[in-house]
């Protein structure tokens, strides 16, 4: 089988990551400073400057269904490491223009599994698997080892293992970094997605037409063309007619002096 179908099949059976049903997905993450999604899809263009700008090459764009082409953060591959240049270029207000502070980025929040986590197992000598060595653990820690924010989005409790606080943004790096395979240890469920059926550029394009439909019928005609309408009634127009007769004043050649 190759490398590529394992891959995905991994994702989609064994991470509950298919990308063709589950844009919610854990792992899956906006950029920091992100706007709730339903406000986040229509504000989003598309124009990849969160991507060219970011120093760690952590955003990706999703490549599948409705929200193709906007940015992601896929922890698994490279976390966020909060440099919060995305959010001063962004240019429609999709990302907090205004957010400076890592702690105030809201991307997520991460899980621990006690079932894979090293140091829980250690700990815990009665979820070892059955024929791995008692110590499997060792103590790994390795979650609150690189976390930003230490004490703040996670501790140690006992200083044995790690524990999740409140204070997680959701950047991911526990992730990225932590060293249980094929699964990890340390997830992020990501935040600000919340309805399914307010995410997606068909959604949106949807409401407004139906909000845009409501306001008309509210609104008393004033008599002026709109909308088809007035389309219909521009494209009936020929300019042909009254086209100036222009003549460049200048003299042209078809060759470059000094050219072969």
């Amino acid at each position: 089988m190759a490398d590529g179908l394992r891959e995905f099949l991994e994702r989609v059976f064994v991470r509950g990551q298919n990308p063709f049903v589950n844009n919610y997905a854990i792992n899956r993450l906006r950029p920091p400073g992100a706007v709730d999604e339903r406000r986040f899809m229509g504000l989003c263009i598309r124009c990849n400057r969160c991507l060219e700008v970011c120093p760690y090459g952590s955003i990706k764009r999703a490549g599948v269904g409705p929200p193709m082409g906007t940015p992601y953060v896929f922890p698994e591959q490279k976390a966020c490491y909060l440099c919060m240049a995305c959010c001063r270029l962004c240019p429609t207000g999709a990302l907090d223009a205004h957010l400076r502070n890592p702690e105030k980025a809201v991307m997520g929040k991460a899980k621990i599994d006690p079932s894979i986590c090293y140091s829980h197992l250690f700990l815990d000598r009665d979820k070892v698997p059955q024929g791995a060595k008692q110590k499997i653990g060792a103590l790994c820690n390795t979650c609150y080892n690189v976390c930003p924010l230490q004490d703040k989005a996670i501790t140690l409790k006992g200083n044995l293992f790690p524990v999740v606080l409140d204070g997680c943004v959701g950047c991911g790096i526990c992730t990225e970094r932590c060293p249980t395979r094929p699964r990890r240890a340390i997830n992020v469920i990501p935040s600000g997605m919340g309805r399914v059926d307010e995410a997606g550029f068909y959604f949106g394009k949807a409401r407004r037409h139906h909000d845009s439909a409501v306001s008309r019928a509210e609104k008393p005609s004033s008599g002026a063309l709109k909308g088809e309408e007035l389309l219909d009634r521009k494209y009936k127009i020929d300019g042909s007619r009254d086209a100036s007769d222009f003549q460049f004043p200048y003299e042209t050649s078809d060759q470059i002096e000094g050219w072969d």
